[in-house]
């Protein structure tokens, strides 16, 4: 985050004193003699263009907590991981990716500066902008509203969140006075039929990046690994990840994201290539980026659940790359050295702010890197190659076409069979205990859409059904099941499908931590 949210706090001094001020004008023929509660403002703008309280409640409060931030905190900067452009309780958004800001101006004839900076008409910008997704054919319940809700937030993940807040409810106090709560609603989070890959780091889920938002390299090769600099995202967890994966961002990226609510991790760059985080190249250069999810003047978004998955994945990082685990090492944004402007770096960033808890942070992250909990990684892959660990029929063919393959080749099917011939791996696993288990497969548009994968449990065996027409040339997380110890052949990818294309067999690997 740039030099001008040091007047963050100053700035939403004014905002809030504003708000709540006798005569807070919302402009466009909606003028209140006094400020509305924030619930009110909810119930105006849901009545007003027939959008679910409900679902604006939830949406505020996935994106800011349901508090008002001043622009300030995330102006549109092309070079800044923060400079998102959203703004307001409703993230409305003004970016290369998404101009929802102008589209609330243009439906409800409010400015651009109110929308940005009074509460009220915000929260009505945003119901308008819901309502005109949705067209004359509104959604008759809030499960109805889900793509409406996505196609807002640039994506599923947003949408997500949404859901999962109006599934388990939310209530919180807010800088105002006011306390705001969402009972509980009977909805459900859509589940769609896909796999996410998995990341470098075994706990996290890869969602890519836009193509021209970091470098290429091979930093292990070319780079020593040698800091951690954390950061604060002023925004939603899922708007960081969709903003860091649009083919419109050109300017800034980070390795890592991480949620508030339960620590879940999202990796956008490779961490062998250099994501565009630091604001200064030499530390982009040399350094891991890891955003948490929140706003730095709020510290309700510094979860203990956040503080320990990201110390897990600091831990992780520090014992690869051989980082010393200390202040030098382990940095804020704001402490980047060599940033341009007088003093350095705090004159150019302000996350993760005063909020952030370092001794707690740096604790965790020395107690995971010294304990079982990030040291005693078990890992095993076995290729189609790999002798005496894998045994399929001579029906199975063997290829070398796809540069994705892992290893020197993979078998495959040309069809699915009526018969069961499968593929199998032999796994060696040293006691009982829960495993990652993963896939690799190339991808191709003439693969198989519903390839079975089987895993042998102690009580059975599971089938994981994924697209071999994506995720090609990557460790795709099948799921976490419970194996026996011993060595026997565990994970099978069955000869049967009911759609056509070519079945792939080429590796697996499984995980304990």
């Amino acid at each position: 985050m740039r030099h001008k949210a040091l007047v963050f706090l100053s700035v939403l001094a004014v905002i809030v004193m504003a708000v709540a001020g006798p005569s807070a004008s919302v402009g466009a023929g909606q003028a209140h003699a006094e400020q509305a509660s924030l619930a009110d403002e909810f119930g105006h703008a849901s009545q007003e263009y027939g959008v679910p309280k409900e679902l604006l409640l939830a949406m505020g409060y996935v994106n800011t907590r349901w508090e008002m931030p001043p622009p300030s905190a995330s102006d549109y900067e092309a070079d800044d991981p923060e400079g998102q452009g959203n703004y307001g309780v409703m993230a409305l958004m003004k970016n290369p990716s998404m101009d929802t800001l102008d589209k609330a101006a243009s439906l409800t004839g409010l400015s651009r500066d109110q929308l940005k900076t009074d509460r009220a008409a915000n929260v009505r910008g945003g119901a308008a902008v819901l309502a005109d997704l949705a067209g004359t054919q509104k959604p008759a319940d809030l499960g109805g509203w889900y793509d409406v809700v996505s196609r807002y937030g640039d994506g599923t993940q947003y949408a997500d969140q949404v859901y999962e807040v109006l599934k388990s409810g939310a209530s919180a106090d807010i800088s105002t006075g006011e306390h705001l709560e969402l009972a509980p609603q009977n909805v459900e989070v859509p589940q769609r039929f896909s796999v996410q890959a998995t990341g470098d780091y075994p706990g996290s889920t890869w969602y890519g990046n836009g193509g021209s938002n970091y470098t290429n390299s091979n930093r292990e090769a070319t780079y020593d690994i040698n800091t951690i600099v954390i950061h604060v995202t002023q925004s939603s967890w899922s708007s960081a990840i969709n903003w860091f994966a649009s083919p419109n961002n050109t300017g800034s990226s980070a390795h890592y994201v991480v949620r508030s609510s339960d620590g879940f991790i999202g990796q956008s760059v490779h961490e062998e290539d250099i994501a565009w985080h630091a604001g200064w190249w030499k530390t982009n250069k040399h350094s891991i980026g890891i955003e948490h999810e929140g706003y730095i003047n709020n510290p309700s978004w510094f979860t203990d659940a956040m503080y320990r998955s990201s110390a897990k994945l600091s831990a992780y990082l520090a014992k690869k790359y051989r980082i010393p685990i200390d202040r030098k090492h382990i940095i804020g944004h704001n402490e980047v050295p060599g940033c341009p402007g007088p003093g350095g770096g705090v004159d150019c960033h302000t996350d993760p702010g005063k909020y952030w808890n370092w001794k707690k942070y740096m604790d965790l992250v020395r107690g995971y890197a010294g304990g079982t909990s990030s040291g005693s990684t078990y890992t095993q892959v076995v290729d189609n190659t790999t002798s005496g660990r894998f045994r399929a029929s001579d029906g199975w063919g063997s290829s070398s076409y796809s540069g994705q393959r892992y290893g020197a080749n993979y078998r495959f099917l040309m069809r699915p069979l009526s018969v069961s011939d499968n593929a199998g791996y032999k796994i060696s696993t040293p006691a009982k205990d829960s495993y990652a288990v993963y896939g690799w497969w190339p991808a191709d548009p003439g693969y198989n859409d519903r390839t079975t994968f089987r895993i042998k449990t102690p009580s059975g065996w599971v089938k994981r059904v994924v697209n071999q027409r994506t995720n090609g040339g990557t460790w795709v997380r099948l799921g976490t099941y419970t194996l026996g110890a011993g060595d026997s052949y565990r994970v099978e990818v069955s000869s049967k499908s009911p759609d056509a294309g070519y079945i792939i067999a080429d590796a697996v690997k499984i995980v304990r931590r």
